[in-house]
């Protein structure tokens, strides 16, 4: 066997992980030539073509498919048993690529990272703000992808290797509730106007007896996906909105913010941290989930083992 057949194998991986050689290329820093050099070298070593050069777009042939699916999980194997190795000897090192939303990277990740990267030197993290489907997210290269959601998963196939419940409550302007009707029940709501999110069609709450009540919402004054400007509006005297109910803690102490209907306890907002394996989990990756839960263990009300997603 030639000595070049290793990293030429690496190399492939890293091209099909990527969706082609140019993305490969500016995720790693690498030149694109020693890429596309390392899957030529592999073809002429193996006497096969492995990626179809008629089509505009990257693609692996029939047997490049089979080689990659034969050989990725066994790279991804050793990757992780190197970087454990590395954890149980204090060592927390090498790369972490994480995918989040806004609110969530902003909120809940940003001070996370810093904790991680400044008592781990040789580990490097980038959080970037996504919102692409779970499965193009991974095959970019993503070693954890963050999804907030009112429900379960939807993209079929994906496995959420963990998933946190975000408390989430009403909050209004106290200028705005004094102009307004007073509103002790969810179906008060309906003539009150509403800041909502963009996929916002219904609110539900649970009463005292643990009692489910769905307050539909097929008109809002504002909608958008971002909770900022969704709070911002609140503040400034809009309407009610509903959002994570830590987003909104200074804003309560100060006064600018108060609880409405405190007495109901609204559904609360799934976040599903998925990976692409289904059994191994980097030890970088194991690292962020138990910082997350050190850094505010009342931030999240229930926490779940590994499982597959339920579809709706």
């Amino acid at each position: 066997m030639s000595t070049a057949w290793p990293s030429d194998l690496i190399g492939l991986c890293l091209v099909a992980d990527h969706g082609g050689i140019g993305a490969a290329a500016r995720a790693l820093g690498r030149p694109k030539s020693s890429l596309s050099l390392a899957v030529r070298r592999l073809e002429d070593n193996l006497s096969v073509r492995l990626v179809d050069r008629t089509k505009r777009r990257f693609d692996l042939t029939e047997r490049g498919r089979i080689l990659y699916e034969s050989i990725a999980p066994l790279l991804a194997q050793v990757d992780h048993i190197t970087s454990d190795f590395r954890a149980s000897s204090g060592q927390v090192a090498g790369a972490l690529r994480i995918a989040a939303p806004y609110e969530f990277g902003a909120h809940h990740l940003a001070r996370v990272v810093r904790k991680l990267v400044s008592r781990n030197p040789q580990l490097e993290i980038t959080v970037d703000v996504q919102y692409a489907p779970v499965r193009e997210l991974l095959g970019s290269g993503y070693d954890v992808v963050f999804v907030m959601t009112n429900g379960n998963l939807t993209d079929s196939g994906v496995v959420s290797c963990r998933m946190f419940l975000l408390e989430r409550a009403l909050f209004a302007s106290p200028a705005f509730l004094d102009q307004h009707p007073a509103i002790r029940r969810p179906e008060d709501l309906a003539r009150i106007p509403l800041i909502a999110s963009s996929q916002d069609r219904q609110w539900r709450f649970a009463d005292e007896q643990g009692r489910t009540i769905e307050m539909p919402i097929p008109v809002a004054r504002i909608r958008s996906s971002n909770a900022s400007i969704r709070k911002q509006a609140a503040i400034g005297g809009l309407g009610v909105t509903r959002t994570v109910a830590t987003f909104c803690r200074e804003e309560i102490r100060s006064g600018l913010l108060r609880k409405v209907l405190p007495a109901f306890r609204c559904t609360p907002l799934c976040v599903y941290a998925v990976i692409n394996e289904r059994r191994l989990m980097p030890a970088t990756v194991k690292v962020l989930f138990d910082e997350l839960e050190r850094d505010a263990p009342d931030l999240f009300i229930e926490m779940r083992e590994p499982h597959e997603a339920e579809l709706r």
